[in-house]
């Protein structure tokens, strides 16, 4: 058993094991605090003997506020029982220690001369170190305890939130992306062009990367990137010579690993309000490369001089890649898109992990950016 799984565990067995070690604590203070007082004294045994009925009288105070005046006036604000039932106990502790501190000086023959001054101490000593003392570090080491669980489980729960928001966003972008795609394949399949069944073929290694292996936070950098090639394909096969395609990716992705389909809603976007639109010789340039363990992406296409109903607004794919970067990589990527009359320009950099690392179950590396900008346009 770990030290933390002995300070937090709820098991009985561990509870009480806990408290025993606390009380055990306490009494080998309580000793060791008073130990020069009765070097040599014969009374030696009443002085252990009182030190354990000291120990009784601080545990029997602490677990009645603990254990019934909190939970059932405290708690229940029924403040003025709460503070009449506190002064007390507090008397009664204070009088239970004043007899055992009175029958130890019995036993060691102090003359009743300096009663005053035996008093005055006794009342000094209750107060700073005695059982409403102790009460309270119980008090506190609980609430400590109360507040650590509490910061950990709304950790989790915002985790938990997190994963669940991200595969929506994850799962939003599949029907998206099957919808454009779908009707660029029917535009086909009506013409019976010979290229629909490449096309279908293409889209069916599309979905079932996205299916099946979308499912991790974090795939390989070259799946990701073959799915992006089997998209750009399948498009350069609609579009034929009409389109100037131009895509540079470069080596050096292996053994690396990124979050799913953050890449492909710009590049659809590309093709939806750029290639799709533009009259005369539409143009998109697809630029990705790593250096060390960084992504980048510089994207940009041509767009429509008229204006487009749609114009500046933020589509349903690039708002969404807006708010899984921010959840996977906050602070750490950069996102600048940039329009204007003739050309719409995305840059984006993101963090990438080493496959062996996400193997072994490291955590994410990070890597900080000079800045983050984000800027949306259609």
């Amino acid at each position: 058993m770990t030290l933390h799984d002995f300070i937090f565990s709820e098991k009985k067995r561990t509870r009480y094991c806990r408290h025993i070690v606390f009380w055990l604590t306490r009494y080998i203070y309580i000793a060791f605090s008073r130990h020069d007082e009765h070097i040599g004294s014969v009374f030696w045994n009443e002085f252990l003997i009182s030190n354990f009925f000291t120990l009784i009288t601080e545990m029997a105070f602490t677990y009645v506020v603990v254990y019934v005046l909190f939970p059932n006036y405290l708690v229940q604000k029924k403040y003025i029982p709460f503070i009449t039932a506190l002064s007390g106990l507090t008397i009664i502790a204070y009088m239970v220690t004043g007899l055992i501190v009175f029958r130890e000086l019995a036993h060691s023959g102090q003359t009743r001369d300096m009663l005053f001054l035996i008093l005055l101490e006794h009342t000094r000593s209750f107060f700073v170190a005695g059982p409403p003392v102790v009460c309270g570090f119980f008090i506190t080491i609980k609430m400590l305890k109360t507040w650590y669980k509490e910061t950990q489980q709304k950790q989790t729960l915002l985790k938990e939130n997190e994963e669940a928001e991200l595969q929506l966003l994850k799962a939003q972008v599949h029907p998206h992306f099957l919808f454009n795609t779908l009707n660029n394949i029917y535009s086909f399949t009506i013409n019976q062009s010979p290229q629909a069944p490449k096309l279908v073929l293409s889209l069916s290694d599309i979905l079932h990367y996205m299916i099946t292996e979308c499912e991790p936070v974090l795939v390989p950098l070259a799946k990701e990137i073959k799915m992006i090639l089997n998209y750009t394909n399948l498009e350069r096969i609609r579009y034929g010579n009409r389109l100037e395609l131009q895509v540079n990716i470069q080596e050096g992705y292996e053994n690396k690993a990124i979050a799913p389909l953050l890449m492909i809603p710009f590049i659809e976007n590309s093709f939806k309000h750029g290639a799709s639109q533009v009259l005369q010789h539409p143009w998109i340039k697809l630029n990705i490369w790593v250096e060390e363990n960084l992504l980048r992406l510089e994207l940009s296409n041509n767009k429509p001089y008229r204006v487009t109903p749609n114009e500046g607004k933020k589509g349903i794919g690039l708002g969404n890649v807006q708010k899984r970067l921010e959840l996977l990589y906050p602070g750490q990527y950069l996102l600048k898109i940039d329009a204007d009359a003739e050309t719409f320009v995305v840059c984006m950099h993101v963090p990438l992990e080493n496959m062996n690392k996400m193997d072994s179950g490291n955590s994410r590396e990070k890597v900080p950016l000079s800045a983050k900008l984000i800027s949306y346009a259609e």
